[in-house]
């Protein structure tokens, strides 16, 4: 039998190490990655949902532009197309001066992570028909 060789103990600890150096990173990278990756999706849901807001409001301001158009109608419109977007928490409100009608909507998008990028707002203004 052979002696065993100074270069084979130094091999297994240094593959030991590697071994341990490894698990190290994918202790700190994978949690991480996991927030990177939610940050991402949370964002992509935030962009939907304000999509989803200007969208509601641009189609209440053309209701409520109309010759004769309502408040009262240009806000169900607004809040019809929010919640089948899925916002949550909808306000609207439609102010008509001086033959501008603006329409202004908030609301809350689905929270993947807690923050302050859960609320959505848009406006839209349209010239009031005669």
């Amino acid at each position: 039998m052979w002696p065993r060789s100074s270069a084979n103990s130094a091999d297994r600890r240094a593959s030991s190490s590697r071994g341990l150096f490894s698990s190290v990173q994918l202790a700190v990278l994978t949690p991480l990655m996991l927030g990177v990756i939610f940050a991402v999706i949370q964002s992509s849901i935030w962009f939907a949902g304000r999509s989803t807001a200007q969208q509601a409001a641009m189609a209440g301001a053309e209701r409520a532009a109309y010759a004769s158009g309502l408040a009262d109608d240009a806000a169900r419109v607004c809040e019809e197309i929010a919640e089948r977007g899925g916002l949550q928490a909808i306000d609207v409100s439609v102010q008509a001066e001086s033959g501008v009608v603006q329409v202004r909507i908030s609301g809350r998008v689905s929270e993947l992570l807690p923050g302050p990028w859960t609320t959505v707002e848009a406006s839209a203004q349209r010239m009031k028909e005669a």
